[in-house]
């Protein structure tokens, strides 16, 4: 009786990992502008799926709020001035001083041209932008807390996507 079910129960587990997996890459993923404040975990897969922009308006705050401790966060990749060719995966890597990564609910955002492209956690030092278009970009980190609160001082750098 179980052989005549097998295709079905595999249907089943099949449809029910995509939807696991759909729900996962609500994130952003690295690919592109993120719709609100999402997680992405280490074992991200980084395959290549929609998400719309969010714009934020630079006047507006991002709720950041002054560095306790010490905390500081640096951009390890890219180098300011690195030009990447239009396609190529950029990897945005930091270090942190004075700041948990793993702790539970401590992550870190990432910018390009002040729109936000994800938010990193569990423990995760790196993160990949897919899909970042041609010209002159400025990438930003900052550091957050479990209330999603930003830490004033993050790091920037500028970069060019050449066509």
């Amino acid at each position: 009786m179980l052989n005549q079910h097998k295709p079905r129960l595999l249907a089943f587990f099949i449809l029910l990992a995509a939807l696991f997996f759909a729900a996962g890459c609500s994130s952003s993923g690295g690919q592109e502008p993120a719709t609100d404040e999402t997680q992405s975990d280490a074992d991200h897969d980084d395959s290549d799926h929609g998400h719309e922009e969010e714009a934020h308006d630079e006047s507006e705050p991002h709720g950041r709020i002054p560095n306790e401790n010490g905390a500081a966060i640096h951009m390890v990749t890219p180098a300011d001035g690195d030009v990447f060719q239009h396609g190529d995966q950029i990897i945005v890597e930091v270090e942190t001083e004075n700041f948990d990564l793993s702790q539970e609910g401590y992550h870190w955002h990432v910018f390009v041209d002040d729109t936000s492209w994800g938010m990193i956690m569990g423990g995760s030092a790196n993160h990949a932008l897919n899909g970042v278009e041609p010209g002159e970009h400025e990438i930003s980190v900052y550091l957050s807390i479990p209330t999603h609160e930003e830490y004033e001082d993050g790091d920037s750098v500028s970069i060019t996507v050449e066509e």
